[in-house]
């Protein structure tokens, strides 16, 4: 590489200079590897400037990819599957109604379509998981957010998408708040999250609420 080079690629973004760096046509030889690796995007392809309903007012992708990172070294029970009530509505996230990263998204109730705001993946084993609680993430397929339960909420908003791990940047580590108890096998669950264990996650107005758990079937949700 030329040295008179240098101060241009030093002007670079992280990303720029990777896509900068020379490469060779020679087919035997090793593809560069960039120099900063890229954290795997999420699915929803929203672009810049699109509105969201809370803060920011608009997406910013990038800030949103960072945020809600796929977790390619996690072990899935269930892969892009429905969640449904027992009255046959599915959970379903539209990605728009959060904020700039695609955080504080409320979980509606709605009439099974196939839309990919209905599809989730439970998760068993997962960097933003605690080991060893019998417990799961619920991911959205679309955002990559996980189902969080925060008491701290108002009370008609406490039920919503999060970054995985409970920081909004995406670098938490793990929060009882996103774990659900979980039964490996299993189908039908209460949807309990683990800082709350009296807590079951309800079908509240076409929505997701809360409520003391009863037992009764209203509060069991289908997987599938």
């Amino acid at each position: 590489m030329h040295f008179a080079l240098i101060p241009a690629l030093l002007s670079l973004t992280p990303l720029a200079l990777a896509l900068a760096l020379p490469t060779t046509s020679n087919p035997s030889l090793p593809h560069p590897i960039p120099l900063f690796p890229l954290r795997p995007r999420n699915e929803t392809n929203l672009a810049a400037g699109t509105p969201v309903s809370r803060a920011g007012l608009v997406l910013n992708p990038e800030a949103a990819a960072e945020a809600n990172p796929r977790d390619e070294t996690a072990t899935r029970a269930f892969t892009s599957v429905n969640i449904k009530t027992a009255f046959g509505q599915c959970l379903t996230i539209d990605p728009t109604a959060g904020d700039f990263r695609q955080n504080l998204i409320p979980v509606a109730l709605k009439a099974c379509s196939g839309d990919e705001g209905q599809k989730w993946d439970v998760l068993t084993q997962a960097k933003h998981l605690e080991q060893g609680v019998g417990g799961a993430l619920v991911v959205s397929g679309a955002t990559q957010g996980c189902l969080n339960f925060d008491p701290r909420r108002a009370a008609n908003d406490q039920v919503i998408l999060f970054s995985c791990g409970g920081r909004a940047d995406g670098d938490g580590r793990a929060t009882n708040s996103q774990e659900f108890a979980f039964t490996p096998g299993k189908t039908s669950l209460a949807l309990t999250p683990l800082n709350a264990k009296d807590t079951c996650l309800v079908p509240d107005g076409g929505k997701l609420g809360t409520a003391a758990c009863s037992g009764d079937a209203a509060q069991v949700f289908t997987i599938g």
